[in-house]
């Protein structure tokens, strides 16, 4: 399969090079996904908003609540996104697992 390309703010990246990541109504990430590898590609926020939450409803109801997807570079990723960090929007009694379980359902 030939390179695909795409822009981001005005430069060429190779799709390998790029990662949709997930965030959140809060505005923190929650997930990554890498935009092509082997012979899966997602070059366009439909792909990976179908990847990410599989059917209809559920991706329906995740963009309804706010969450998004972003395109952009590995360089970029690795220097402004922290998928480790807790996230500070949730309450103090809420956990961390638990909110990573509410995200994956």
């Amino acid at each position: 399969m030939p390179e695909l390309m795409v822009q981001i703010d005005g430069q060429n990246w190779p799709l390998t090079n790029c990662a949709w990541i997930t965030w959140a109504p809060c505005g923190c990430p929650v997930g990554a996904l890498t935009a092509a590898w082997g012979d899966e590609v997602f070059g366009t926020e439909e792909q990976a908003l179908r990847y990410i939450f599989p059917t209809k409803r559920e991706r329906e109801r995740r963009v309804r609540q706010g969450y998004r997807v972003e395109l952009m570079g590995w360089d970029r990723y690795r220097r402004d996104v922290d998928l480790t960090a807790r996230c500070p929007h949730v309450k103090a009694k809420t956990t961390q697992q638990a909110l990573d379980a509410a995200v994956a359902s």
